[in-house]
Order: structure tokens, then sequence, then C-alpha cells
């Protein structure tokens, strides 16, 4: 005959079995979510773009179908400020991770926004990108509570090349030849930063391919097509600019047709940092001169045609993004842009 002692111990291991076991798949994904529950975010930046060639051109002839079509459907920040150096690094890191650098070059220091939702909601590897960064270390920080596990997938020929196996069977023997030849063409020194914006002949193609087979809940575009004005003529350069207009166009348009997508997806455009008046160089003093730029962000509870010019940073976007999707974070600086969101009355109307 079993005693009662032993029976309220077996009660007791299978109550503790089972605690465990759910307190495992909270972790995994909290709010048992299923995939068509959790927002889409698609956040697209634009490399060294000033406002005199966009929001504040008189005729926005450079930027038509952001100016007379996207904006409309969103709130556009005219006043976004770099907070610490005018600089492609630093405003990646502080939208990526909340941090606001005050050096060219850096690697991160706490976990990136990718970590915490893939962790959250036990994503796969392949629903959560960065696509045309400079640097690897700008997309992960891996610690014991965020490791390896949870990093971004990153995909560039930029600075690192960054080429992940899982792509490779959607590629053309085209773009599989140039991925083979870029390694030993950059030795040879024949791709070299004039030939910059013809990096986003690439990185666009992959990042369409991204879209249509994988389906990501989270990625961010770096579309560097416009930093071409460091060399190009004052015509390239605006020709790089329209040409991006007409890309984020193509991507608005994806959002609107593409049944993954519509009505649950926040996008984001922005720019990482001006340029000065002559539009060749970054700031004069990059320390201490920050021009000026802007973002967008249009989602199913956003404000409509709104234009708001009061000052944000970008560590700010990093936070707004957290709060779209609903994980903490580390402590940051960051504000949630909470002024971008409809209110009930805004709703009612």
């Amino acid at each position: 005959m079993v005693s009662v002692k032993s029976k309220s111990k077996a009660i007791l291991s299978i109550f503790i079995i089972i605690f465990l076991c759910s307190k495992g798949s909270l972790n995994a994904n909290p709010q048992n979510m299923s995939e068509d529950k959790i927002p889409n975010v698609i956040i697209v930046t634009l490399a060294g773009l000033q406002n005199s060639e966009s929001i504040d051109e008189p005729y926005h002839q450079y930027i038509p179908n952001l100016w007379n079509k996207i904006f409309k459907e969103g709130v556009l920040y005219t006043n976004l400020i770099n907070q610490s150096i005018d600089f492609h690094m630093p405003s990646v890191i502080a939208l990526n991770a909340g941090i606001a650098y005050s050096f060219y070059y850096n690697k991160l220091t706490a976990p990136a926004i990718f970590q915490y939702v893939r962790k959250k909601y036990a994503l796969p590897a392949n629903k959560v990108w960065f696509i045309g960064n400079w640097f690897k270390a700008q997309g992960c920080c891996i610690t014991d509570e965020y490791p390896n596990e949870t990093c971004v997938t990153q995909m560039s020929v930029s600075m690192d090349i960054l080429i992940p196996p899982e792509i490779k069977k959607f590629l053309t023997k085209q773009e599989l030849l140039f991925l083979e030849k870029l390694p030993k063409t950059r030795e040879q020194k024949l791709y070299n930063f004039p030939q910059w914006n013809s990096v986003e002949e690439v990185h666009y193609p992959l990042f369409k391919k991204v879209i249509k087979e994988f389906k990501p809940k989270l990625v961010h575009y770096f579309m560097a097509d416009v930093d071409s004005g460091h060399h190009a003529a004052f015509c390239g350069y605006i020709i790089s600019l329209k040409r991006s207009d007409e890309r984020i166009y193509e991507i608005w348009q994806m959002i609107q047709s593409d049944p993954f997508y519509k009505d649950k997806t926040y996008l984001i455009v922005c720019v990482d940092h001006g340029r000065d008046q002559y539009y060749m160089n970054h700031s004069g003093n990059p320390f201490t001169d920050s021009y000026p730029v802007w973002m967008y962000i249009y989602g199913p509870n956003i404000k409509k045609g709104v234009i708001i010019n009061r000052s944000i940073y970008h560590v700010d976007i990093f936070a707004t993004i957290a709060n779209i999707m609903n994980v903490e974070t580390h402590p940051n600086k960051g504000r949630v842009l909470t002024d971008c969101f409809q209110t009930r009355d805004d709703s009612a109307r």
C-alpha cells in the first residue's frame, strides 16, 4: 500500500515538472502568441542625406513618392538629431541598441533590439534581419542572457562581407558569381569608395528576396545609396536620392499588397546624419555641428498626415520599436515617441 507521504511526494514532483515546463515555454514566448499576432517592423535608414535636398526642398522634386504619397499616411518628424557624433555608425548603433556613442566605430555593449525580439518570441534566425550594415559588430552583443542564438541574421557587401548560407539558394548565377569574386576584388582594390553607391544594386535585390522568401518580422535595411554624395557630382547624389525614393515606395507598395504585412506592419524611414552645405562632406565638426535630419513612421495605430517639429533622437527610435514589439530592454536614454500614436479621439474621427 502506498503511504500518504509517498503520494504527496509524487504529486509534488508532478506539479514541479508542470511548473518548470510551463516556465520554459513562457520564457520562449511569454504571451503564447502565434506569429501573425506579433507586429512586423521594417526600418529603412538612408545614409547621409540633407534636409535641404529632401523635406526642406521647396518642390520636393527629389522625393516625390515620399512627400506626395507615403508621408500623408503617417507621421513625419522633421528634427531628428544625432545625439553624439554626426556619423553613420553611432546613429545605427543608437537605433539598434539605444546607446549614444561618441566615437566613429564602436561595438555594441548591450543587446540589440533584434535580440530582445528573437528571445521573447522564440523566432528563428531567418525572421530577424539586418541588411546593408557597415560592420557586423553593429548588430549583436553576445551576453550570458542573450547568447549567439538570439543574434540577428546579417547580410552585407559593405565593409564586412556577410552572406548567410540560407539566402544563396535564392540567388541568380550572376549574383553568386559576384559574391564569389568580391573578396578577391577587394584585395586588388578594384572595388572602392567611388563605387560605393553600387552596393545598393546588390543590397536591394537581396532585401527583396529576404522579404519574399522569409517574411521577416523585424528587418533593418541600411540603404547607403545617397552616401555617394561623398564622391559623386551633385547630379549623381540627386539621382541616388531619387532612386532611393522609388525603392522606398516599392517597399511601401509591398506592405500594402502582401497579406503577411498588410495592416500589420510598421514602416520606419529615417536618416542617419546630415551633410555640410557643400553636400560632399559630413558636418564641419561632427562632434559639435549636427545638422538635423528626419524620421517617418507608419503603422496600424499611427496618426496620418501629421508633421511634428520637436527634437527627437535615434535612441528614441530604439525605444519606440521596443514599445511596438512589446519587449523590455536594458536601461537607455530613449523615449517612446508617444505623440505619433493614435489616441481614442483620433480613432473616432
